[in-house]
């Protein structure tokens, strides 16, 4: 029965990333988003997002696309023209 417990073990729970990093990005791009979405500890799928625009909602645009992701238990890699601290991401 030691080979049962074995593939019936549970599997230890998948550590989130959410990676940033502040680039100059071309043809006025604000930000980029990646976001890898996990279905039983593998990746499903991968999105990619794009934030053109230069508005007053942009910042609030960006938290709500990393901060859903990150409450579904998605990966979160994103490029941005400003710094981490201006989205209201704490540098660790």
């Amino acid at each position: 029965m030691s080979w049962l417990n074995r593939v019936r073990k549970p599997q230890p729970p998948r550590k989130q990333l959410l990676f940033f990093a502040q680039e100059d990005l071309q043809n006025e791009v604000f930000a980029v988003i990646r976001i890898s979405w996990f279905k039983g500890g593998h990746v499903s799928a991968v999105t990619e997002s794009k934030i053109s625009k230069y508005d007053e909602e942009v910042i609030a645009e960006f938290s709500s696309i990393v901060g859903e992701a990150l409450r579904a238990g998605a990966d979160v890699s994103a490029l941005s023209v400003v710094p981490a601290e201006d989205l209201g991401i704490e540098p660790t």
